[in-house]
Parts: structure tokens; sequence; C-alpha cells
């Protein structure tokens, strides 16, 4: 699934404060194919699941992804080269905003997301703005998704799941809030917090929930990643990748960033 995205072009404003909290955005009567993948989700999920080379269980071990590892060894880095747009982040548009089959978890401004990859397709200008974060995604293969993903305070994303085993969550802490509150995740019941410059990796169609309820915005480069499965499994992760990749579903999200 594709998580997020976003795109911003020419200078940042001078800004540093999260968007008007009154703004919502209504999700539209989901396309044919995310309902027709919703209804054939579970036995095709059982079937990869039986073709994992990694395991069935909610967290992932970063060792058995390969290239995480290398990817987030330099994360101050890569945290310092980010640290202008999250200073600069209301030229970031929200997740919702541009991703219409999203706004169910995201129909506020509170979550964006600032968009590198995504099944194939480059936001160039914003590979651009980082050079350093692309660097460290392209040391992992069979990258699907990348972007970095802002939560300003008092986001709640509400409990969900995703639609496919074929590939999994990573999550590399950049910037994580120092003031109280909640900034967790609850994946399959149980509460995880991030740690900055450690990996968290997770089958997302596992439920799961997210909150920051603190008064800073958390900061974490997301990467969606395929699974390792022997060669049936391959196979059909392929198939669902180049159906999403040839829909609607990613065609919105290419417009409305200028991919």
């Amino acid at each position: 699934m594709l998580e997020g995205a976003g795109h911003t072009t020419g200078s940042l404003p001078d800004a540093d404060h999260a968007p008007a909290p009154s703004e919502t955005y209504v999700r539209p009567k989901q396309k044919p194919l995310v309902r027709f993948g919703k209804r054939m989700r579970d036995p095709v999920n059982a079937f990869l699941a039986r073709q994992s080379r990694v395991g069935t269980c909610p967290i992932i071990d970063p060792a058995n992804v390969p290239g995480l590892v290398e990817a987030g060894a330099n994360w101050q880095a890569l945290r310092a080269e980010v640290e202008p747009l999250l200073r600069n982040r209301d030229a970031i548009p929200p997740l919702g905003k541009i991703s219409p089959d999203h706004r169910r978890i995201a129909s506020g401004p509170s979550w964006k997301s600032f968009f590198f990859q995504g099944y194939g397709y480059h936001a160039k200008d914003n590979e651009a703005c980082c050079p350093k974060i692309v660097e460290a995604i392209d040391q992992v293969p069979g990258v699907v998704v990348a972007f970095l993903s802002i939560m300003e305070p008092g986001t709640h994303v509400p409990q969900h799941r995703g639609l496919t085993k074929a590939w999994l969550n990573c999550h590399l802490p950049l910037k994580l809030p120092g003031t109280p509150g909640r900034c967790e995740i609850a994946i399959d019941g149980e509460i995880h917090r991030w740690r900055e410059g450690e990996w968290l990796v997770f089958d997302d169609t596992f439920p799961h929930e997210v909150w920051n309820t603190t008064s800073d915005p958390r900061l974490v480069l997301f990467l969606q990643v395929r699974r390792d499965m022997r060669l049936p499994g391959r196979m059909l992760s392929s198939a669902i990748y180049h159906a999403i990749r040839h829909s609607s579903f990613v065609g919105d999200v290419k417009q409305a960033v200028g991919v």
C-alpha cells in the first residue's frame, strides 16, 4: 500500500506550526480495485504467510530485511539533512489531502508525508532535497514505497490494517518528541515505542494504531519493502505490485505530487 506522499517546489516558507485543525478531508467512494482487494485480502494473505521466509509474527527482526542495518547506520546524518524540512513542514501537504483512499485514517492535516518513491515512480525534486536519505534508501533492495512520515502534535491514527503481506513496514525514527505524552504504536494489541536510530519492522496486516499526544512532531523514515518469500509468493507479490502500480490508487498520488 502506498502509505503517503508529498511534494514541495520552490522555497519553503518560514513556518514551524501545524495547519489549522479544522481542516478535514472526506474519503470518496472506494474504487473497485480497493474493494476487490479487501474482499480477497484474507485468503491471499494466508497464502503469502505460508510463503514467508522471515516468519509470520507481527514484529520482524530488522536483520531479516537486507540493507536496513546499513541504511540506518548513519541515521544522525539523515536527521540533520531533514531538519530544514521539519522546521518548515507547513509546506508539506497532508497525506489525506493527496491520497483520498487514506482519508479514513488521515482525515485531517496532522499526518504529513514527504514522498521520495512509490511503485517505481520517483519524486525527483524531493529526492534532490535529501541526497543522503536517497542514498540510504538505495541500500535497501525491494523498496516499494519510501517517504518521510511526519505526525504533528495531537495526531491519532485509528486502528486499521494494511492490504497485503507482500511487503513489510519499516520505520526508522529520526526525530522523536521530547515533551510528555504518548508517542507510540499499538501492533496487534501490543504497545511499541520508537527509539531514534533503531528500525521497527512490522507486518501491517495486523491491526495497528498510532498516537502522538506530545507537544512536538514525530519524524520517521518510512519504507515498505518486499517480504522475502519462496518463489510462488514472490510471483504473487509481483502481480500485486503491478496491479497497484497501474491503479488509480497510485494515480491519485502521482497526480497530486506531480510525478
